[in-house]
């Protein structure tokens, strides 16, 4: 008789499957990070983000599942529900905050697909908002499969009325011809950029440099990743437009927001849709 102990069990690993499984008992949900105006720290918005917390593998960074859910043809269905819940929270916070934005990341594979401004369209249209309540923000992590029809979409997106930020600007596929060659309006400085403003003279020169360029083009600037009122403190000396980041608050549920900006309610009708 062996004395060796058993093998431990392979540790669950994260498939497809256990995505679209998640995806259909509807464990994606959405926080909402604030985005305040840095001149004086109103809200003007949130940015949403995918949460994923499962049983087996416990919280699942979006870094690991987005990139799955593009490989395996999941990240249609995983970004209308996400854009779902996230139109329901703007719903509410536009009863306090009349013009606040909800931003929602897009991937660069849709942009493949003609129809996504119908689609997006059609759940503003059945969460009754107007299409400027609704920022897409595209994630240039990886190229375009077609830079031209992905431009034609976006300005689809745009005559619409739906606003379209390039974040994480500086990185990745994120540069300066995607800047010129797409409709956008709004230009999100990379946090990796922001965390070094304080401490690196070339990250504040670049900082500065990218917010009057932004600007220069029509753009809100928002800056990423602020973590300090030193940080906010400098880039709104700076002049730029909008911030996010630890220092403004995590990502949270929408009604975490409105506690900390209450805003004026504005009857019946901001019952919240999310309850």
């Amino acid at each position: 008789m062996s004395l060796s102990p058993r093998n431990p069990a392979a540790p669950p690993r994260l498939t497809a499957t256990a995505l679209a499984a998640a995806m259909a008992r509807g464990d994606i949900r959405v926080a909402f990070q604030p985005k305040v105006a840095l001149a004086d720290a109103t809200l003007i918005g949130v940015e949403a983000l995918a949460r994923w917390t499962d049983p087996a593998l416990g919280a699942v960074p979006p870094d690991r599942f987005i990139p799955l859910a593009e490989r395996h043809e999941l990240i249609g269905a995983l970004t209308m529900a996400v854009l779902r819940e996230s139109l329901a929270a703007a719903r509410l916070l536009r009863c306090h905050h009349p013009e606040a934005t909800v931003a929602v990341n897009i991937s660069p594979v849709l942009l493949d697909d003609p129809a996504l401004p119908d689609a997006i369209t059609a759940l503003l249209d059945a969460a009754g908002l107007p299409a400027g309540a609704l920022v897409a923000e595209i994630t240039e992590g990886r190229p375009f499969a077609d830079p031209a029809r992905a431009a034609a979409v976006l300005a689809e997106l745009r005559a619409r009325g739906i606003g379209c930020a390039m974040d994480d600007f500086g990185t990745g596929y994120a540069t300066l011809p995607a800047l010129l060659r797409m409709p956008f309006t709004e230009l999100k400085i990379d946090r990796s950029f922001v965390a070094r403003i304080i401490d690196l003279p070339e990250a504040n020169r670049l900082v500065r440099a990218t917010i009057t360029l932004g600007q220069s083009l029509g753009l809100r600037v928002v800056a990423e990743g602020i973590e300090n009122a030193a940080v906010a403190a400098l880039l709104r000396e700076a002049g730029c437009d909008a911030g996010q980041g630890y220092h403004f608050g995590r990502a949270m549920p929408v009604a975490a927001v409105l506690d900390r900006w209450p805003g004026p309610a504005r009857g019946a009708t901001c019952a919240n849709p999310l309850s």
